[in-house]
């Protein structure tokens, strides 16, 4: 243990890492953001505000307004968060920006990220702890506060706490190392939300409607540049040897008749509004009585509800979609700012268990009309043969029931619908997509030309995202959003591929409705409807359907099926042998990133522009089974903060990074996780708001305007352990 009460014992690392080589950057002048030394003097991002939407410059003007009083934090309480904040975000003197209220507001509107660890409390109480720890800290070594100790030994105290080696107090009360993260996480989110810290790192910010038309900075590797450059250096069985006149002329081509040539069995891209982004058919679909046995209740209307409801619609059955989130109006709810996108993500608590957890965050599962597609990167990639027989040939996993040419004409079919862009696939199934591929931003060119000079050949996409016009779907303008929801209606979700056509042909979607657990005729043994609580009640009811589809991700499905307790399934729908929830498979995904002299502006353009899958396969020389993908990957703002303190770097030095992040490209490698039956979802002991109180549990047959209230309790679910 360091002796934080010396100043000449003070850690190397108390300004919060090894700050950048000064020769990786130019010289540093003072710019329009107050108090920060910026790359960019005469910028300010504000300048661009009358280009946005109304809903994002109202969401992020609100930033600059003049903070009110703390509402979540106690007067005691404050001293120490405003210095802790300034600390580790290096603000020393004022105009500040007003993380400490930023973070104070997450906390008290409830605006949490949807999971903790099961050894922590909740992040509002990790908060207060911290708080607590830090003022028992500063007070044991130098017998004053925490915001009374000068500003090397407030250094001294959050460098061993970024380090987990506080100990005593409130601190034997956390996991040390996860309460730095959950934090930081909120503090990084404050600080680079708001403007001044744009302008410092000369960000762009928003944009739309407007989009970009440029890229990237001169020299770049354009869309035509790459394509020959790739056809330079073919390898593997589908490799596009034909020249580049050729290639270009194929293009041409594919982009004409994209329009003739649409998907069958689908009208959702002609249905759609030109002139405005709501789902068309919300106001006039089809409702069905609670009383009315329909054909099929579908529970999540996300990718895969969504296509079940809009194809069964088409040959007449009767489709009621539960669905827990809202109906989204983008052009209201949906913004171009990371901070300002939380709703569209599955913010309900989760609760992370075993012995090697995994954070399952925001960003893994949607909530809304829509699903997680909404906020995807739109990366579309199809399964190799491989994957469905990893037993047979690599002796790990479990063969599929099915091959991979049963598989093909849907993936065929479903790339059309949404549709897909990007070159000839050479991997795996060698195939073609629908739409050409889109032109390439300067940071994917560099990590292109790079990987080419590796021997490593990477393909543009795929993507599910509009080269191009698609019926009445306007082509990408390259915002960069994709996470944050496509307020262009470019990026394909079940939105704007599928659900317009599904209200067409009747579908009910049941928006702002937690399914809470599957009814059964207990005499048969066959479902009969599924019960949910819509928004602002207070009594279950019962949606009565010849037949259940639960379409709910794989947390929330098997959630809902241990939650659906019966007389025949005691331990949960159709866990009468405790398979319900094991096997959970989630991916890896390392990142790597490198800085170039030049300015790149990685946010620019889908996240996913270039990959590829020549590592796919196993090879018995790397020591493991399966293989990996490799991928661009963009991220904004707050996300590269968290990339910079993951690497070590608070406070000053993190500063610092953050000044270079126009210069800066990230790269990925994606990876599959073996299905390991100890892997698996669990209710968890503790309840939330959709518990039901304690009751005989009632199926007989028949209408019920309520549901009945089984023994069990609708909990939170339990991610136990992922092994890597």
């Amino acid at each position: 243990m360091v002796d934080i009460s010396r100043p000449d014992h003070l850690p190397n690392r108390r300004t919060g890492g090894q700050p950048p080589h000064p020769s990786w950057l130019p010289r540093q002048r003072r710019g329009t953001t107050p108090q920060m030394i910026g790359r960019y003097p005469d910028y300010d991002v504000l300048d661009a505000a009358s280009t946005w939407d109304e809903a994002t410059t109202r969401v992020v003007l609100a930033r600059l307004e003049p903070p009110g009083p703390l509402r979540f934090f106690t007067a005691d309480e404050e001293p120490a968060l405003r210095a802790f904040c300034d600390t580790v975000v290096a603000q020393d003197r004022e105009p500040r920006v007003p993380v400490a209220e930023m973070v104070d507001s997450k906390l008290a509107d409830g605006r949490l990220d949807g999971y903790q660890y099961a050894d922590m409390p909740d992040d509002r109480d990790t908060w207060r702890l911290v708080l607590l720890g830090l003022n028992h800290t500063a007070h044991t070594a130098n017998r004053t506060s925490f915001a009374g100790c000068t500003e090397a030994h407030r250094e001294a105290i959050v460098s061993e706490f970024a380090q987990g080696r506080l100990v005593g107090g409130a601190w034997d009360e956390l996991n040390v190392t996860r309460a730095w993260s959950v934090v930081m996480r909120a503090a990084l989110a404050a600080f680079y939300s708001h403007p001044w810290a744009w302008n410092e790192i000369g960000f762009g910010g928003p944009a739309y409607p407007r989009g970009f038309l440029r890229l990237g900075g001169p020299g770049d590797v354009g869309v035509r540049g790459a394509l020959r450059e790739t056809r330079c250096h073919p390898t593997g069985p589908g490799a596009d040897r034909r020249g580049l006149g050729a290639a270009l002329m194929g293009t041409f081509w594919r982009g004409i008749l994209k329009g003739a040539l649409g998907p069958r069995d689908n009208d959702s891209r002609y249905l759609l509004d030109m002139h405005a982004r709501d789902l068309p058919g919300e106001k006039t679909m089809r409702r069905y009585p609670e009383s009315d046995e329909v054909d099929l209740v579908i529970v999540g209307a996300g990718a895969g509800g969504s296509v079940l409801a809009q194809r069964l619609a088409r040959h007449g059955w009767r489709v009621v979609i539960i669905e827990a989130g809202p109906f989204w109006h983008p052009d209201e709810d949906w913004v171009s700012d990371e901070a300002g996108s939380h709703p569209l993500y599955w913010t309900q608590k989760r609760i992370i268990g075993g012995t090697d957890p995994i954070e399952l965050g925001k960003n893994n599962s949607g909530r809304g009309v829509g699903g997680s597609m909404v906020h995807y990167a739109g990366y579309t990639p199809r399964f190799h043969p491989s994957d469905l027989s990893t037993h047979t040939d690599d002796g790990v996993g479990a063969d599929w029931p099915i091959n991979y040419e049963q598989l093909r004409p849907h993936y065929e079919q479903v790339e059309a619908e949404l549709p897909v862009a990007g070159q000839d696939w050479p991997w795996g199934h060698p195939h073609r997509y629908p739409f050409s591929p889109h032109p390439l931003s300067g940071a994917a060119a560099k990590l292109h030309a790079g990987a080419l000079r590796c021997g490593i050949e990477m393909r543009i996409g795929p993507v599910g995202i509009v080269n191009g016009t698609f019926g009445n779907r306007p082509h990408c303008i390259y915002r960069g959003y994709c996470l944050q929801g496509c307020k262009v209606n470019a990026k394909a979700s079940p939105y704007v591929t599928h659900l317009p056509d599904a209200l067409a042909h009747g579908v009910e979607i049941r928006a702002d409705s937690m399914a809470l657990r599957v009814e059964l005729d207990e005499a048969t043994g066959r479902a009969r409807g599924v019960c949910f609580r819509a928004e602002g009640e207070h009594v279950d009811r019962l949606q009565r359907a010849r037949f259940v589809a639960v379409a709910g991700y794989s947390i929330e499905t098997p959630r809902l099926l241990l939650a659906s307790v019966s007389r025949r399934f005691p331990n949960g729908l159709c866990n009468n042998t405790d398979q319900v929830g094991r096997y959970v498979m989630v991916q890896g995904a390392a990142q790597t990133a490198g800085r170039w002299p030049e300015e790149l502006r990685m946010y620019k353009a889908p996240p996913p522009e270039i990959s590829s899958e020549q590592f796919y396969e196993t090879d018995p020389g790397r020591g493991f089974a399966r293989g990996f993908s490799i991928q661009t990957v963009s991220p904004l703002p707050i996300g590269w903060a968290e990339h910079v303190l993951a690497d070590g770097h608070w406070g000053r030095a993190l500063r610092e990074y953050m000044r270079d992040y126009n210069h800066w490209a990230t790269i990925g490698v994606l990876n599959e996780l073996l299905p390991h039956p100890d892997n698996r979802i669990t209710l968890a002991d503790e309840t939330d708001r959709y518990t039901p109180p304690s009751s005989t549990p009632t199926n007989a047959p028949g209408p019920s305007p309520t549901c009945s209230s089984p023994t069990d309790r609708s909990a939170p679910p339990r991610a136990a352990p992922t092994r890597r």
